[in-house]
């Protein structure tokens, strides 16, 4: 990604409501899954380290990101292993995990069964994945190009690309639901109106900030128990397939 939204993103990510309710979902769905108390854990992608402080509650934690800056900026703040490297060639860890995390990652990446694959070859036999995409190709935005972004997923394509690497999908879902009808009219008006298209990531009012964070984060009691019908991103919990 671009230089400027590094710094962005390291500016927002540790009040910005869409940061906020993503770690709650993630958080959500680690605590649910059967780890061992001294799990170890890897964040490949980890940008200028949004989900590190989180992630770290739940064992010892390694992550990766092929941008130095981010990388310098995730490990001052998390204090964690923080390590330059790239998916699929340059994962910087020899050692298995018993989870990995790839956070709205795999969309920058153009071989993502590859990238895929190589993540599933560092996982122990008992160990899971988690990953975000962003969802519907027809939601396409200067977002996504800003971003570098390579695609967008619906379930049945990631679902797909997993398989294809080798992994066994225990769960995919939609996710950031409710807020799914306004980005839609948001980005159609943007598109028709011939609105110039700026990045999606931007801080609101606090009283605005907090009413979003709460919505978002509010599907991670859903999200336990059912498969969310549609949603602006996807979520996937995999095993590695023997």
């Amino acid at each position: 990604m671009d230089q400027t939204y590094y710094r962005q993103m390291a500016a927002l990510q540790s009040d910005h409501w869409w940061y906020e309710g993503r770690r709650a979902i993630l958080a959500s769905m680690i605590k649910a899954l059967p780890l061992p108390k001294s799990a170890q854990i890897l964040e490949a992608g980890c940008g200028p380290g949004a989900n590190l402080t989180m992630l770290s509650c739940f064992g010892e934690l390694s992550a990766f990101e092929p941008d130095e800056f981010a990388s310098q900026h995730a490990a001052q703040i998390s204090g964690v292993n923080v390590k330059t490297g790239t998916l699929p060639d340059q994962i910087p860890f020899g050692q298995n995990f018993d989870l990995i995390g790839a956070f709205d990652v795999i969309e920058h990446i153009e071989d993502d069964t590859a990238a895929l694959t190589a993540l599933r070859a560092q996982l122990k036999d008992s160990g899971y994945a988690l990953f975000t995409v962003p969802a519907h190709q027809w939601l396409w935005s200067h977002h996504d190009e800003i971003n570098h972004h390579k695609r967008r997923y619906t379930r049945k394509s990631f679902k797909a690309a997993l398989e294809r690497a080798g992994f066994h999908v225990e769960k995919i879902s939609y996710y950031n639901m409710w807020l799914f009808p306004m980005a839609v009219a948001v980005r159609a008006i943007k598109k028709f109106g011939g609105a110039r298209e700026e990045s999606d990531v931007s801080m609101p009012a606090p009283a605005v900030n907090k009413a979003l964070r709460c919505l978002f984060a509010s599907e991670r009691h859903l999200l336990k128990h059912i498969n969310l019908p549609f949603g602006l991103s996807l979520l996937a919990i995999c095993k590695r397939q023997p």
